[in-house]
């Protein structure tokens, strides 16, 4: 019996030191400073953008650096046809007459006849700062 004893005194010991162990690693290799969890957020300006296409009129733009160097923003359009509909819009940006990127968006729900939304664009490729000259376009009839 004192060796079932003196065996299982050894086993707890042995159990201690290895959670003893393992907590000092774990302490050891944190980080110094805490990591971020998001990117910072993003930085958006306003555009001056006009334009109409297929009944849509476009009145404004926001555009920007998502945090992670692509382009991402919104546009904000009119439906001036007679009827409700969906749109899907392309908005295509030029810096100096040169192409930068392609940004689109859709408005999923119907907009009612002279109703004005606010559209949000997907992310259009690696960001470039302006001064920005815009191209709007109903993507699909």
């Amino acid at each position: 019996m004192p060796g079932v004893v003196r065996r299982a005194g050894v086993h707890a010991l042995a159990v201690v030191a290895g959670s003893l162990l393992l907590g000092f690693v774990l302490f050891l290799s944190r980080p110094a400073a805490p990591v971020p969890e998001v990117p910072p957020p993003p930085s958006a300006v306003d555009v001056a953008a006009r334009g109409s296409d297929r009944q849509w009129d476009l009145s404004g733009a926001r555009l920007g650096d998502d945090g992670t160097g692509f382009f991402t923003g919104e546009i904000t359009v009119t439906n001036r046809a007679d009827r409700p509909r969906t749109g899907l819009f392309r908005l295509t940006l030029f810096v100096g007459g040169t192409k930068v990127a392609e940004l689109f968006g859709q408005a999923r729900s119907a907009v009612g006849p002279g109703a004005t939304v606010v559209v949000e664009l997907g992310l259009g490729g690696p960001f470039v700062p302006g001064p920005y000259e815009v191209e709007f376009h109903e993507a699909f009839a």
